[in-house]
């Protein structure tokens, strides 16, 4: 289909064209049989008329005298294909009527009829081809006298007739669809502008400008779907743009001290003139790689967090076999700082809907930090609770605390306290952690513990109580 315009006139001008054919070819059989029904009452009203005149007995009736007056009117009368005069019609040489005697004998005949009988001598309709024409003919025998009376009259009256009131039919029908289908162009025409003023809309629009689509006038209900549907997808791709905006800002944010202290590290170990020196250049720039790399990597999750927010796949997950495995996974990093990794939890299985891959990810960034924060040959706690409407999730470790005052920035993208300044990170964890617990409608506290170190709590809806 390329043009719905197109496609409801012709859809419609077919329905239309359809729809008349039928019409007119009910009305055409219609006609057809009341003209008949008309013409042959009308052959009846005529010959009860007639015989009103000749119902009497023969001796009354002066057959010369009727037969001298039709001789004169057949005498005035005019030849087949000519005019007639101011007292004539067309149509008498159409009619025709025949008295014959109950002997078989004419008696008495109109100029137009034959002179042979038009039907039998038998009562009733009779139809009989004379020429090019057919006639239709009521016969009826006269009480008074025996005689036979009939009534005829040529097929091409009803013909034209017919014919007339076709044409008639057919011009109007005619007229009418073509009137018809301009009131439908112009109607479909102006009932489509709200499409013709989107799609100028949309054509005038700059590629950046992703504002939402507003027409001048209210748009039809069958339009506003469509317009909330592309206002909607408007807005996602502001996202996704905006989304790759921030990436490419962040990422130039972090990446572009790291490369250049990288390159000074490379360039230092290309100078050095011992093998200790080139060594220990060299082992700083892999730390400078690992440090980018992992920048990367949770700037990576980040964005996939962003994007997919609205397609979050949750599964029932066990969040104690899970824990169980994170911080597995995490104590041999525990280990190299002489870190003690404790895991407590109140019973042994607590069911909710999650999304297990992000779960993991927040997981191990709350367990990453910990490690991360916390001196060597000290504590790191994590507890879960449950009660009968949430899960509990807490970290506990034994580093320096974060000032009262900076605890509500610590989900912030790149933020990170004065007192970690000396420890390597990116300010993105916690940020990663707040867009997880946001997706699975949760929150997450902090507190500063009386003993020293963080207390870290994130709380889930029991989703399956």
């Amino acid at each position: 289909m390329k043009s719905i315009r197109q496609y409801l006139l012709l859809g419609l001008f077919g329905a239309l064209l359809l729809s008349s054919c039928a019409s007119f070819l009910i009305s055409y059989v219609a006609s057809t049989h009341e003209i008949s029904e008309l013409h042959d009452a009308q052959l009846i009203e005529n010959s009860r008329f007639i015989e009103g005149f000749l119902n009497q007995k023969p001796h009354k009736l002066n057959i010369e005298q009727i037969n001298q007056a039709l001789s004169q009117v057949k005498a005035t009368h005019l030849e087949e294909g000519e005019d007639f005069n101011a007292d004539a019609h067309a149509y008498e040489r159409k009619v025709a009527i025949q008295v014959w005697d109950k002997q078989g004998k004419l008696i008495l005949s109109t100029p137009s009829a034959p002179t042979h009988a038009l039907s039998p001598l038998q009562k009733g309709f009779f139809q009989q081809k004379s020429g090019k024409h057919t006639w239709f003919i009521y016969t009826h025998q006269i009480p008074a006298n025996h005689y036979w009376l009939m009534v005829a009259e040529r097929s091409d009256i009803r013909e034209e007739m017919l014919h007339n009131i076709l044409f008639s039919m057919l011009s109007g029908t005619i007229i009418a669809i073509v009137m018809i289908m301009i009131l439908i162009g112009n109607v479909i025409k102006r009932g489509l502008l709200p499409l013709t003023q989107l799609s100028r809309a949309m054509q005038e629009r700059d590629l950046d400008y992703l504002q939402p689509v507003k027409l001048t006038n209210n748009p039809p209900n069958e339009l506003r779907p469509v317009l909330h549907a592309l206002n909607h997808l408007l807005d996602r791709l502001d996202e996704g743009i905006e989304r790759e905006r921030r990436f490419l800002a962040d990422a130039a944010h972090e990446l572009r001290t790291p490369l250049s202290v990288l390159k000074l590290q490379l360039q230092l170990a290309s100078d050095a003139t011992t093998f200790e020196q080139k060594q220990q250049g060299i082992e700083d720039a892999l730390v400078g790689v690992d440090r980018s790399t992992h920048t990367v990597e949770q700037l990576l999750t980040l964005a996939r967090l962003e994007a997919n927010k609205q397609a979050l796949q949750r599964d029932a997950i066990d969040l104690v076999s899970l824990v169980q495995e994170v911080t597995a996974a995490l104590y041999p990093l525990a280990q190299q700082k002489e870190q003690n990794l404790e895991l407590d939890y109140q019973q042994d299985l607590m069911i909710f809907k999650a999304n297990r891959v992000l779960m993991n990810v927040l997981v191990r960034n709350l367990i990453e930090n910990a490690i991360k924060y916390s001196p060597s040959n000290s504590s790191i706690q994590v507890l879960l609770k449950q009660d009968d409407n949430q899960l509990c999730l807490e970290v506990c470790d034994q580093g320096q605390g974060v000032p009262e005052e900076d605890l509500m920035h610590l989900t912030q993208r790149f933020y990170r306290h004065e007192q970690s300044s000396d420890t390597r990170g990116t300010g993105l964890g916690l940020s990663i952690v707040q867009k997880i617990i946001d997706l699975h409608d949760g929150k997450i506290t902090f507190q500063n513990r009386p003993t020293g170190g963080l207390s870290v709590n994130v709380y889930f809806p029991n989703s399956l109580n």
